[in-house]
């Protein structure tokens, strides 16, 4: 076995284990690495305290807020069942018919021929509301037993005529036509007053709940446009009086 002995002085020799340099890369490494992760573990800690901060503070709005949630959650509801009962009502009042109101309607039609135009009562008035079955358009009906007390029969197309008469009334608002005037003479009767009439059926039949809803709202806009128009005229007919 050979020994080898290195004779050369200290400063001659050549060094053992890794240079200068790369120790000094290896430590600048270490720090850096070290810094990043230091720089991680600020950003990853402090972030993670930072949103669990802003958590603890939504939850706490959030349990104040839910009181105020609860309460509009059941105003609407509360309002939903308005609505629901403010459609019902609107349906109903669509559908419905003041038969009181056609009646004296009816009655001033009859008043309103003054034995001249017409002469005319009515029999057997009987009057029906219905909803109708499927593929029918049948809403309801008004049927009398009409009479005529002259021998013309002109005067039964009068009393129909006044009936569709809308400047005269709306009874026919909520009504189709009357149609073809139809009317038989009867057997006259000396001891009767009048002698000799005639008798005529007074059929009509209902329109439908949203034609009757159109047909009174045309008539009310059209009895507010009527108010106005002679509201205007009774004012310009004022201002010329008061000049003088």
């Amino acid at each position: 076995m050979m020994i080898t002995i290195n004779l050369l002085p200290p400063e001659l020799r050549k060094r053992s284990g890794p240079p200068l340099k790369v120790l000094a890369l290896l430590a600048s490494g270490t720090v850096v690495a070290g810094v990043l992760v230091a720089t991680w573990a600020w950003l990853v800690f402090g972030e993670a305290a930072e949103i669990e901060s802003r958590r603890m503070q939504l939850a706490l709005e959030m349990d104040g807020l839910r009181p105020q949630l609860k309460y509009n959650q059941a105003l609407d509801a509360e309002i939903k069942v308005a609505a629901a009962r403010e459609t019902a009502l609107a349906d109903i009042n669509k559908e419905r018919i003041l038969w009181s109101e056609k009646i004296d309607q009816l009655v001033d039609v009859v008043n309103s021929g003054n034995e001249v135009e017409h002469f005319t009562w009515l029999d057997d008035l009987t009057v029906k509301q219905e909803t109708p079955r499927r593929g029918s358009n049948a809403y309801g009906s008004l049927r009398a037993a009409g009479h005529s007390g002259s021998e013309r029969w002109d005067q039964v197309a009068n009393f129909l005529e006044d009936i569709e008469d809308r400047e005269l009334t709306d009874f026919m608002r909520e009504f189709h036509s009357t149609g073809r005037p139809e009317a038989s003479i009867n057997e006259p009767d000396e001891e009767l007053i009048p002698a000799v009439n005639w008798s005529f059926p007074l059929s009509l039949e209902l329109k439908g709940p949203q034609a009757r809803w159109e047909a009174r709202l045309a008539s009310e806009q059209a009895r507010a446009a009527g108010a106005a128009g002679a509201s205007q005229s009774d004012a310009a007919t004022a201002k010329p009086e008061e000049s003088q």
